[in-house]
């Protein structure tokens, strides 16, 4: 220890040495002579070399303390710089974002949610990355999650999002040929499709309610899929029943491609959980988890309602009248 790690020892010494005394670095630092004093014999003592010479008339600094003074004041101004940018990162929400999100509502719902947050913060850069797999995202090096369903990573912390209202779906062909179910228990004459990644939900059963009746239908998958999109491509060409977002059918409903099954039972809803790091937070990605907290819960509403959420020869068909 050379007492040259202690900025308050050199910030000490620095106004010394542009005060011209002690009494008058005491002023200027507002604090005690005998403490100004105490400083600077520590830091003397510490680093082993005198850096003022002292008599009754005079102070002034040995070689020592010429070498000393010039890279004190190199050092201060550095340890200031770094304490803008600390201060910057805590109170001003510029810089980047790693931003990771399942991949239904990867595709469909967080680049709104981006184009929105850039428009408020446009100092903030973002970049999005979709998986669907369990992710320990702090590991991989992302600042947050926009997750869907069960957390799967406890070291992290989480604010609900919203809920995503889910449905059961056929094609009226498939319902044609196999017949409509009008109780849970007939949902095993359809072939079911499930999600591949069980954490969303089980693939091999459904919870159906209604009041307070509750009944679990245990179903063997034909088709596992990796999205939601491609269970409704595949649900829409009549290869089973599925489970879908609701907020994702659009006009794959309203043009009768699709059809729901079931409609006086429900399903469980999915919460939307936007998932962060523990303690404290950057100003950059406090402000995008307030804003995601407020904004998605308007954006699954708004995409619910509209529909838009088509693939571009449902969008033209819709644009011509044609659906």
């Amino acid at each position: 220890m050379t007492g040259l790690e202690d900025l308050r020892l050199l910030r000490t010494f620095v106004r010394i040495a542009e005060s011209g005394s002690i009494s008058a670095a005491a002023r200027a630092l507002n604090t005690a002579q005998p403490t100004v004093s105490r400083h600077l014999r520590q830091l003397e003592r510490t680093s082993g070399v005198v850096l003022l010479r002292r008599d009754t008339h005079a102070m002034s600094l040995t070689a020592a303390g010429e070498r000393l003074l010039a890279d004190a004041r190199e050092l201060l101004s550095l340890a200031e710089v770094a304490s803008e940018r600390v201060r910057e990162e805590r109170e001003t929400a510029r810089g980047h974002l790693r931003i990771v999100a399942v991949l239904d509502t990867g595709m469909w719902i967080v680049p709104r949610l981006l184009a929105g947050f850039r428009k408020r913060y446009p100092k903030v850069t973002a970049e999005l990355h979709l998986t669907n797999r369990p992710s320990k995202f702090i590991e991989e090096g992302f600042d947050c999650g926009i997750m869907v369903g069960p957390l799967t990573d406890r070291s992290v912390a989480a604010r609900k999002a919203g809920e995503i209202t889910r449905v059961l779906v056929a094609s009226p062909a498939l319902l044609k040929e196999h017949g409509t179910p009008t109780t849970p228990a007939q949902l095993k004459r359809l072939p079911w499709m499930g999600i591949l990644q069980p954490h969303f939900y089980a693939r091999d059963r459904v919870t159906l309610r209604r009041g307070r009746e509750q009944r679990v239908v245990r179903l063997s998958p034909v088709l596992v899929m990796d999205s939601v999109t491609a269970l409704r491509e595949a649900a829409t060409a009549g290869a089973g029943l599925t489970m879908q977002p609701e907020w994702l059918l659009g006009v794959t409903l309203t043009s009768g491609k699709l059809a729901r099954v079931l409609p006086e039972w429900t399903l469980p809803p999915a919460n939307v959980n936007v998932v962060f790091p523990s303690g404290l937070l950057p100003a950059r990605l406090r402000a995008f988890v307030d804003y995601a907290v407020v904004e998605l819960p308007r954006l699954i509403e708004s995409l619910t309602l509209s529909g838009e959420t088509c693939l571009n020869g449902e969008r033209q068909q819709v644009a011509d009248g044609s659906v």
